[in-house]
């Protein structure tokens, strides 16, 4: 019987032979699906998977197109428009970005490229940058492609220039020459006048290899090129020589000793480049088979790597790292033509006697072979590489999209719940078949063991408190995808995960909760890498059948004193509902309600606050409670007294029935009249708070820029720093707006319970995109995220600032501003981060503005303190600014000072 995976070839070969028409593209999953009565999206997996080893060919049209390869190359003449297209799409490949040749683009290499490309198109010349790694980890390679990246999008349009300082590390005075040439009779040999490698870099890149070698003397006049533009010649007294050569340095010095700091300072971009051992498996698989297939076309040889050589080589390739890996690629290579026979045999097998002995004998080395196959199959002819362990890797992250798709779907749009549900179920299944029936694992191991004994335990823990008894006897099944993934998850970054995520706590919090035990437990038993790529396919598990994803609008809470009541009461109505309505929090006897406060204060912070909540508790009285929760939640609030487990049993089926919240608490125990009563809560708009210790204009251009990257849709209300700091929650602003999110430039003023944001935060986004999720999914996702990201970062270069001011010279203020910033660090004997660097230069700008125009800061708090304590950090600010006092001929008083050694002074070390 032919597996689906057959069918399917089969289909597309019969369905290519039938095709008639020259101007045909192909025939679609559809087509195929239709005919074999198979879902599409497993039909598409199929095709895709058959284009990707090069038996079916492509057409990435929409809808998309594939062929049989046979049939196409046997008549490739009566396909007109796919052979069209084909040429098309190569003389396309042939401009791509030049970067998309290197493994890890998509994963460990892709922020290191975004900064690339950036120190690439930054006008006019580009931005020097420092590309750090251990030797071989392709530091030259990289180099070489920002280059080409620059070249090829008319950036530049010079020569790539290379020097390898460490050749010359005993004779500076010769590698000077070489790098800004000489004149005549510089030096004993100089017998005429002679350019270097900066003027012949021109329009082009200088590549400066090991420039730790490179000497104090030296790395002076290169930090004076990249300031000013200008060199001189060895034998020269005066700057007179320009070019403008972009540079671009790499180093195996990861601690900076060698460096001067001044020289440092010069170069906004230090890139560190990982080692091979710091790259996803994935990534290392890639390298290796790539290795291979280039020593495969040079011996003409098919070739197979063996299981145990891969895992040999994944784990062990420390030193040396790519370059080293490349040697030991080379020489099983060697080794297996030397002892091979017949010579004419096509396919050999790389086994671990092939490798170096020194590599195997090596005292370090990790031998610990996994049963999963790691072979690589090589096939040199038609340029194919397939390995089952990245194979298996792309189908699970295909399956991840495809739910992460779904549950995005979920949040869009609410009248898709039933089709989405269902979609989700049928993925599930179509999981579960392709784990049980095609990958065939049928593997016993003391891991899987230990797994499935580990989720026994915790489905059980699930069923005696939450209710959820579906899934206890599917414990093998479960197993086998904790097992599925952990095999095959390699780091590759899956787009929206982190907002699918994000989604389910919002929408479904309690069955996340779950999916987040379950986690937690098998980390306990192995490493887990991505805990969110974990819990999405968790979720489409155990709640991928209809009634277990409701989307419920009210959150229920039983809270009662004395050891385990309400955990127990709550554990036997969710057992009794078959799912997990109620959260239980059993208070000591002795218990006052400002405890119990402080116990639902800290659940509140882990659920979605815009949900109604019906709350039951055991006292009497409700006065004492109702006023200090209206405080500390958003929701509406029913509160409910006396509570038993008929009652909670009848209001978790109204609950989970979506009826009216004011209904279940008002009609939800007639026959019982329990207490109870509901607080309306006055709807406050959500908001941003921004503010700033001068509260003058910095503050003002903050609030500007993030009220155009968030369109108007989000009130921004700024507030003075000091003001905020002394008032606290009890500021006028956080009763007429509810504070989601607090950005300042400054310290954090600490506000109880709102997040803040600093410019780090802005411009970091693993800090900034999960706070404005959670404060407004409905406003932001990853997509304008990353969009209003981009314009942060933008918005907050010095240009960007100081094009704010209104009456000074914007170029010229800088330069003054960022003179007297060096002046105050070689001051102070400190190096001020990039961050810390915009946020005073914007602060400066303003102050300088407000002082000429006569209208400076005069309210700093506790002067006097300031001047007997730091005094000389006040003589130190005025030395540093003493040009700009005399250019305009101002005078900065001890105020505006003091605002400035509030920014700095927890950032850095200021002696009294």
């Amino acid at each position: 019987m032919l597996t689906n995976r057959e069918k399917v070839l089969q289909a597309l070969s019969q369905k290519s032979r039938m095709i008639n028409d020259p101007n045909n593209l192909g025939v679609t999953a559809n087509e195929i699906a239709h005919e074999l009565g198979i879902q599409r999206s497993t039909v598409s997996l199929y095709l895709n998977e058959l284009a990707k080893n090069g038996d079916a060919i492509k057409i990435n049209t929409r809808p998309v197109y594939f062929i049989d390869k046979k049939v196409y190359e046997q008549d490739k003449d009566d396909f007109i428009m796919i052979r069209k297209y084909l040429e098309q799409d190569t003389k396309e490949k042939r401009s791509d970005d030049p970067f998309s040749k290197l493994i890890g683009i998509d994963g460990s290499l892709k922020n290191i490229v975004d900064q690339v490309k950036s120190s690439v198109i930054y006008p006019p010349n580009g931005l020097p940058c420092l590309l750090v790694g251990d030797s071989g980890v392709g530091k030259s390679m990289i180099a070489h492609l920002a280059y080409e990246y620059a070249k090829k999008n008319n950036f530049c349009s010079g020569e790539w220039v290379v020097l390898n300082c460490a050749e010359y590390a005993n004779n500076p005075e010769l590698l000077s020459s070489i790098l800004f040439g000489h004149t005549k009779g510089a030096f004993t040999g100089a017998d005429s006048e002679k350019s270097g490698l900066l003027e012949a870099a021109r329009d082009g890149y200088l590549f400066l290899d090991e420039v730790h070698r490179l000497t104090p003397e030296n790395q002076e006049k290169l930090f004076q090129y990249m300031d000013r533009g200008l060199y001189r010649k060895v034998g020269e007294t005066q700057l007179n020589h320009t070019s403008n050569a972009r540079l671009i340095f790499a180093t195996t010095e990861r601690d900076n000793a060698d460096f001067l700091q001044t020289f440092l300072r010069r170069i906004p971009l230090v890139i560190q480049i990982p080692n091979f051992q710091g790259r996803s498996r994935k990534e290392k698989i890639a390298l290796i088979s790539v290795l291979y297939l280039k020593e495969s076309k040079l011996i003409k040889r098919n070739l197979k790597i063996n299981s145990q050589v891969v895992q040999l080589l994944l784990n062990n390739v420390n030193k040396g790292n790519i370059g080293k890996l490349s040697n030991l690629v080379k020489l099983s290579c060697a080794h297996l033509l030397l002892k091979q026979k017949p010579i004419d045999q096509n396919l050999l097998e790389i086994k671990i006697e092939d490798l170096p002995e020194d590599f195997i004998k090596q005292k370090d080395m990790m031998i610990n072979f996994s049963d999963q196959d790691f072979s690589i199959h090589i096939n040199y002819e038609r340029d194919n590489v397939y390995s089952k362990n990245t194979s298996e890797s792309d189908r699970l992250y295909a399956f991840a999209s495809q739910i992460i798709e779904m549950i995005i779907i979920l949040d869009t749009n609410e009248h898709l719940t039933k089709k989405v549900t269902k979609s989700l179920s049928e993925l599930s299944n179509q999981i579960i078949d392709y784990m049980s029936f095609e990958l065939n694992d049928k593997r016993k191991s003391v891991f899987t063991d230990y797994i499935e004994s580990t989720l026994k335990g915790v489905l059980s823990a699930m069923y005696l408190n939450f209710g959820l008894n579906q899934f206890n006897s599917s414990t093998h099944l479960l197993t086998k995808l904790v097992t599925y993934i952990n095999d095959y998850e390699d780091g590759h970054v899956l787009d929206h995960l982190l907002e699918a995520n994000m989604v389910i706590k919002k929408r479904f919090g309690n069955q996340y909760k779950l999916c987040q035990m379950l986690v937690d437990a098998l980390k306990h038993q192995f490493s887990i890498k991505n805990e969110l790529l974990f819990c999405v396919f968790m979720f489409n598990f155990l709640f991928s059948q209809e009634n277990h994803l409701v989307n419920r609008k009210i959150n229920a809470v039983i809270v009662a004193h004395g050891y385990s009541t309400a955990s127990s009461l709550a554990s036997t109505v969710n057992r009794l509902l078959g799912n997990y309505v109620f959260e239980g929090f059993d208070m000591p006897l002795e218990a006052t309600v400002d405890d119990i406060l402080r116990k639902l204060k800290e659940y509140f912070k882990t659920i979605d606050q815009e949900k109604d909540l019906v709350l039951f508790v055991d006292m009497g009285s409700l006065t004492k409670i109702q006023d200090k929760l209206r405080a500390m939640y958003s929701g509406n609030i029913g509160i409910i007294t006396n509570v038993s487990t008929k009652i909670a049993l009848v209001v978790g089926n109204r609950i989970l029935n979506n009826e009216s919240f004011e209904k279940i608490v008002h009609e939800s125990a007639q026959d019982i009249y329990p207490e109870n009563t509901i607080i309306h809560q006055v709807k406050k708009p959500g908001a941003i708070l921004t503010t700033c210790i001068t509260g003058i204009g910095a503050t003002k251009y903050l609030q500007d820029l993030i009220r155009e990257s968030t369109n108007g849709e989000i009130p921004i209300i700024t507030r003075d720093y000091y003001e905020l700091k002394e008032n606290s929650i009890q500021d006028e602003v956080f009763q007429q707006y509810q504070i989601k999110i607090l950005i300042g430039m400054d310290d954090d003023p600490e506000i109880e319970g709102i997040p803040y944001l600093s410019i780090e935060g802005l411009i970091n986004r693993s800090v900034g995109d999960p706070i404005f999720l959670k404060a407004f999914p409905k406003v932001f996702n990853e997509e304008n995220l990353g969009r209003m990201n981009k314009n942060m970062v933008k918005a907050f270069t010095v240009d960007s600032i100081a094009s704010n001011l209104s009456v000074l010279n914007p170029e010229q203020t800088v330069d003054q501003v960022e003179h007297c910033v060096r002046k105050m660090e070689r001051s102070l004997g400190v190096q001020l981060d990039v961050y810390l660097k915009v946020s005073l230069y914007m602060h400066l700008c303003f102050m300088m503005e407000r002082i000429i125009l006569k209208e400076p800061n005069m309210d700093y708090p506790d002067l006097d303190n300031l001047r007997q304590c730091y005094g000389h950090f006040i003589k130190i600010v005025k030395d540093a600014f003493s040009d700009i006092q005399h250019y305009y001929t101002i005078e900065i008083p001890d105020s505006e000072i003091g605002f400035i050694y509030d920014i700095l002074k927890n950032r850095i070390s200021i002696h009294q």
